[in-house]
């Protein structure tokens, strides 16, 4: 794979177009309403606005690798989202799913007022911001239960 500029992220693993890339300026062109999050970090309590796309939407993309032997094989995925300073979180993709979690993780692609190199993965629904992962460099579909 060629390398990724510092405006992009890959979707790789468990997919059916692994290597599926998508620039910044993509992204956010899909890009939904503003949307204010409220978080707490270790130190205070903080409220930003961003926009962005939701990461099942980004996901749909590359499509799912998935098994039609396995009843709703879609619902034993996780992604890993990865920053460019190797930090990474786990999210389900029922989690994610409009039609089960719906926690709303998105990719945000703008933050409060300023277009972002990267996005960040922002989960709205979490009081915390931990599972937060700055300029996110590759998303990695993994699928426990394939042999």
């Amino acid at each position: 794979m060629t390398p990724l500029r510092t405006d992009e992220l890959v979707i790789t693993g468990e997919v059916a177009t692994p290597g599926t890339v998508w620039c910044t300026s993509a992204l956010h062109a899909r890009a939904c309403r503003p949307l204010t999050i409220d978080y707490v970090t270790r130190r205070r309590s903080e409220r930003h606005e961003v926009r962005g796309v939701a990461l099942y939407d980004a996901l749909a993309a590359a499509g799912l690798a998935l098994d039609p032997a396995r009843k709703m094989d879609h619902l034993s995925l996780a992604v890993l989202a990865e920053g460019a300073d190797g930090y990474a979180v786990l999210v389900s993709y029922a989690e994610m799913h409009p039609e089960f979690g719906d926690c709303g993780a998105l990719l945000a692609t703008w933050h409060n007022g300023s277009l972002l190199p990267r996005p960040t993965l922002v989960m709205p629904a979490d009081r915390r911001a931990s599972r937060f992962v700055r300029q996110v460099h590759r998303l990695h579909v993994v699928h426990p239960l394939a042999a």
